[in-house]
């Protein structure tokens, strides 16, 4: 059983949960489902849908634990479940589903506070960013979500992408070299990329 004053692994949170630990459930739930929320912010403005797929989410691997594999890392596997369903329902829908408005929105805005001590033309670099990411393939786009705003490996990202880890290092190698040579520079990458 875990308990709230520890800190478990992955591995160890996961196998208690799969033994029916229901205080290890509690714990992947509060630990995950934020950044499944936001993840899923950026795939749809039905925030409606999101939380109800992040719910689905853990009622479906709570009915499927006792089947579930061996895991060392809990967040890949929910975001690759997630991803799956919310593209299902969104396909249902008939709605569009267009990664191009993934990489849109305010978290690409900086903050007050970076604001007031970056330079006059930093408004201007982060739309000539924005535009560039814009321009990616879609699945460029998706892969640069999952590297630098969700903080994922490369192994993790082929396996929310369904895809093998050297497509993963295609995709971030165009997707970055594109962003230099097009839209930034260099200088700006490192700006970006530390933000």
């Amino acid at each position: 059983m875990v308990t709230a004053n520890q800190s478990p692994s992955d591995a160890e949170l996961w196998n208690a949960f799969r033994r029916g630990d229901s205080q290890a459930y509690e714990s992947i739930y509060r630990r995950y489902s934020p950044a499944l929320f936001s993840y899923g912010k950026r795939l749809t403005s039905d925030y409606d849908l999101v939380r109800d797929t992040v719910q689905d989410v853990f009622v479906e691997i709570w009915q499927r634990r006792e089947n579930l594999t061996d895991l060392q890392t809990i967040k890949f596997y929910l975001f690759r479940v997630f991803r799956n369903a919310i593209t299902k329902t969104l396909k249902r829908h008939e709605e569009p589903f267009d990664w191009g408005q993934v990489l849109s929105g305010d978290f690409l805005s900086p903050s007050a506070e970076s604001l007031l001590t970056e330079e006059e033309n930093y408004q201007d670099r982060m739309g000539r960013l924005r535009k560039g990411i814009d321009q990616l393939p879609g699945r460029q786009k998706e892969a640069i979500m999952l590297c630098f705003f969700d903080d994922m490996s490369n192994e993790e990202i082929a396996l929310v992408m369904g895809i093998q880890s050297q497509s993963v290092i295609n995709h971030l190698s165009r997707a970055l070299q594109f962003l230099r040579d097009t839209v930034v520079g260099w200088i700006m990458m490192a700006a970006w990329i530390e933000f």
